[in-house]
């Protein structure tokens, strides 16, 4: 593995959305949603820094509970809308960190609305992107069959069209795999960052499989979450606090 420089993770959270209000401090199965994610992060051994962004003093009190994490402002009002780009946040954030502890190489996005992470999977995925030399990183899951694109339709101009037109496929055996980001992990060069890109240049994904993963956005992946959240505490019990 390649000599690399320090790495920040970077947890961005806001006081809440129109789907889901006050969601990052709203209580899964009595702990704040982005309990799960800070959790995580703390697991990490390859973290140097885990620095919180968020709008809310609630939050920011919250994380500052934890001994590896810290929020030490809160985030400017026009960074913290509905349609405040992540790119945007995770410059703001960046010039904070560099300012204050030096440069970093990579950052590392843990969003708090995807709270089952697999143990471990957060350093797998930073060990990975360093091993390819890669200029980012993101999760991904495969799409289910039903779903593919190969299989989709639009309604066009001179009528039902399909989306990809190279290929056709008449068995679910023959179509090729693809993938969707799933919001987990993301990681990035911290050039990147400058240039207005989450993801870019030599471009590395991280395969995830595990049965818990979810990205909540609306009120039915909160019920989804609650559905899964007795499940996930009982499969990792032994890993944290929970």
């Amino acid at each position: 593995m390649a000599p690399f420089s320090k790495i920040l993770g970077l947890v961005p959270a806001r006081m809440g959305s129109k789907s889901v209000p006050g969601k990052n401090m709203k209580l899964l199965d009595g702990m704040p949603l982005i309990q799960y994610t800070f959790e995580a992060a703390e697991q990490s051994e390859l973290l140097d820094t885990i620095l919180v962004s968020t709008d809310c003093p609630e939050t920011a009190f919250f994380a500052n509970c934890f001994a590896k994490i810290t929020a030490p402002f809160l985030r400017p009002a026009n960074l913290a809308t509905d349609h405040s780009p992540m790119i945007d946040v995770a410059k703001h954030a960046l010039n904070y960190a560099e300012e204050h502890w030096g440069t970093f190489g990579y950052i590392v996005l843990l969003q708090p609305t995807c709270p089952f992470r697999a143990p471990g999977i957060i350093d797998d995925a930073i060990r990975h992107v360093l091993r390819q030399n890669a200029d980012s990183l993101v999760t991904l899951r495969k799409i289910p069959d039903a779903f593919n694109p190969h299989w989709a339709y639009a309604f066009g101009q001179n009528g039902l069209e399909k989306v990809v037109e190279r290929h056709t496929f008449t068995r679910r055996q023959d179509l090729p795999a693809t993938y969707h980001r799933d919001g987990e992990i993301y990681i990035t060069r911290t050039p990147l960052i400058r240039e207005g890109l989450i993801t870019g240049g030599k471009a590395a994904a991280w395969l995830n499989d595990h049965a818990f993963g979810i990205n909540i956005d609306t009120p039915a992946d909160w019920a989804r979450a609650e559905n899964l959240v007795q499940q996930w505490k009982e499969q990792t019990k032994n890993i944290f606090s929970y």
